[in-house]
């Protein structure tokens, strides 16, 4: 382990230490809030300069899979509210990392593509991402990394399946 993740973990240590006995900050939910943020934070680094937010950049991601695509097919592909999905793409196209133009075929269809601004801040999520993956992968190792993934992907699967079957006893 590198001497510095090594001090990053006697510290966290000391902090583990100080929630035994703390049924709230021993408890998975927790923990996943923890090293979301804490995870953000890192990303955050890496995008320095760009003016982009790490939630904008699943967009741009999604956009630099497939493009054009329409507001509705982003939110399904995401996961999230349209509502959502529309305030992002506002702000990245008033900062110049998306185009949003009318349909020919129907004016009321918008379709939105990555400008080479996105395109370019594109490259800088996907070597922010690798890095990140690197860390993790050094402190986890790549065995517990993958039963790591498989067992968010399993959680997230659940809790969206969750979601569904509330919104439809709505």
């Amino acid at each position: 382990m590198k001497p510095e993740l090594a001090a990053v973990a006697e510290k966290s240590g000391a902090a583990r230490r100080r929630t035994i006995g703390d049924p709230i900050k021993e408890s998975i939910p927790y923990m996943l809030q923890v090293t979301a943020r804490l995870q953000t934070a890192t990303f955050m680094t890496s995008l320095v300069g760009t003016n982009v937010h790490p939630a904008e950049s699943y967009v741009v991601h999604e956009l630099w899979k497939a493009s054009p695509l329409s507001q509705s097919d982003i939110s399904a592909r995401l996961g999230i509210g349209n509502a959502t999905v529309g305030k992002t793409l506002q702000r990245l196209e008033k900062n110049g990392f998306v185009q949003r133009t009318r349909e020919s075929s129907d004016a009321r269809r918008v379709m939105v593509r990555l400008t080479d601004k996105g395109v370019a801040v594109h490259e800088q999520f996907d070597v922010a991402t690798q890095a990140l993956m690197t860390e993790i992968d050094a402190v986890l190792g790549p065995v517990e990394s993958r039963r790591l993934l498989a067992s968010l992907n399993k959680l997230a699967d659940h809790f969206r399946l969750v979601q569904t079957e509330r919104k439809e006893g709505e």
